[in-house]
This record gives structure tokens, C-alpha cells and sequence, in this order.
């Protein structure tokens, strides 16, 4: 049974780990070893990229959340028979490449006088990630035994403090879990902001144009390496904190 990982291994050394070696070595000044673009690319224009990209991220997660939940709640808690359908739909867009739905997006927000703007990106981004946010947290709220709902009804609880006390409380997991999987690949989206923002700059478009556009592997491997080290910081804080998620 062994030999049948040995094609997976080996897929991640050439496609994975080989060139992540390759960018941690530019990112320290290949072919010689110098710090200085950690220093460039910790310059007040890189920061404000970064604190551009944190925003966006910040608020496409908070616009999924609340999208979300109630989908998720209904689809879980109420939908019934239209339940698989109601998941179908949701899914559905994964089976189009992101690019062709970006450039269906951009249809849409021509006509409208939105194209190139803030608002247009935070659309293309909340509409991209949506599904990452529901199907987690559709998945804790499966989860719920219907028998304490009823129970708190029993109890003499209002519908929204049995939510707060017992149905909220249970689908953090999935919460906390959708939230990882729109905020952390949000902040380095790269093909929304580029299509739909114009000259919005954040840490997936500036990583690009260094490494495509000016040819610059050094700052680009800087900035790359930068950001997962922030990624993988907040993913190990969470570990310890809060422990393996369960969705």
C-alpha cells in the first residue's frame, strides 16, 4: 500500500516543495544571502498593500458571515425536503472556472457604472467566497439535535434566545472555520481585484507584478514568504487556542 503514495509524494516535492525552496532562496537574495528585501518590502508602500489586502479580506468575511448564516440556517434547520436542492445550488458554481464567473460579474457591474471601483471587487470577492462560508456552517448546523431546540421552546425560551444560548453557540465551529477558508485566501486574491478593481493594488496583484511584470523574484519571494509567515502564525495561535476544528 506504501507504493501507491509514492506518486503523491513525489508530485508535492516537484510542484510543492521545489519551488517553495526555490522562492525562500530568492527571498534571501539568491545566489547570495542578503536580507535586504525583507527591508524593501517592509517599506510604508508594501505595509499599506498589506493593510489594503487586511481590509478587503476583513470585509469580505464579514459580508460572507452575514450572508451566510441565514442561508445556512434555513437550508439546515428549515428547508426540509428542498434541502439537497438548496446545497446543489450552492455548490453549483464551483463546477464554472472562477475566471469565467469574474468576467459574468464584470457584465453585470459594466451596465451598472461599477467596474473598477472598490465596491466591484468587494462584490466579485463576496460572491467567489460565499460557499466557503455556508457549507461549513451549514455543516455544524446539521449537526444540532432538534430535541434541544424543542427543549429550550419547552422551557419557556424566545426563538432568538434559543438562538443566542443554544443554536449559535454549537455552530462556532463551523464559523470559526468558514472564516479561515474566506479570510486567508481573500487576502491574497489576486484574479478579482485585478479584473474587477483596475489599479487596486493588494498582495496577490503587487506579488504578481513583481515577479511578472518587473521580473523582481527577490521582492516578490520577500513579500511571499512574509505572507505565509502571517498565515501560518494566525493558523498555530488558533490551534492552540481553540484546538482541531470539527465542522
Amino acid at each position: 500500500m506504501r507504493f501507491f503514495a509514492y506518486p503523491a509524494i513525489v508530485y508535492l516535492i516537484i510542484l510543492f516543495y521545489l519551488p517553495f525552496f526555490i522562492v525562500v532562496l530568492y527571498s534571501f537574495g539568491f545566489p547570495n544571502f542578503d536580507l535586504k528585501y525583507y527591508f524593501d518590502v517592509m517599506k510604508p508602500v508594501y505595509f499599506k498593500v498589506l493593510l489594503d489586502s487586511v481590509i478587503l479580506a476583513s470585509i469580505t468575511t464579514v459580508l460572507c458571515f452575514l450572508i451566510a448564516y441565514p442561508v445556512a440556517y434555513y437550508i439546515a434547520l428549515r428547508a426540509k425536503r428542498w434541502k439537497n436542492l438548496l446545497l446543489v445550488l450552492i455548490i453549483l458554481p464551483f463546477w464554472i472556472s472562477l475566471l469565467l464567473r469574474t468576467y459574468a460579474i464584470m457584465s453585470i457591474l459594466s451596465p451598472l457604472g461599477l467596474m473598477f471601483t472598490f465596491a466591484a471587487v468587494v462584490i466579485g470577492m463576496v460572491y467567489d467566497y460565499l460557499p466557503f462560508m455556508v457549507l461549513p456552517i451549514y455543516a455544524s448546523l446539521e449537526k444540532i439535535k432538534r430535541a434541544q431546540i424543542e427543549a429550550s421552546f419547552t422551557l419557556g425560551a424566545s426563538p432568538w434566545r434559543t438562538f443566542i444560548k443554544v443554536t449559535f453557540p454549537q455552530s462556532m465551529p463551523g464559523v470559526v472555520a468558514g472564516v479561515i477558508l474566506v479570510f486567508i485566501p481573500a487576502l491574497g486574491e489576486f484574479v478579482v481585484p485585478s479584473m474587477l478593481g483596475g489599479t487596486y493594488t493588494t498582495i496577490g496583484t503587487i506579488t504578481w507584478d513583481l515577479f511578472l511584470r518587473y521580473h523582481d523574484w527577490w521582492r516578490g519571494s520577500a513579500i511571499s514568504i512574509i505572507y505565509m509567515t502571517i498565515i501560518f502564525a494566525a493558523l498555530a495561535v488558533y490551534t492552540k487556542k481553540a484546538g482541531r476544528i470539527e465542522i
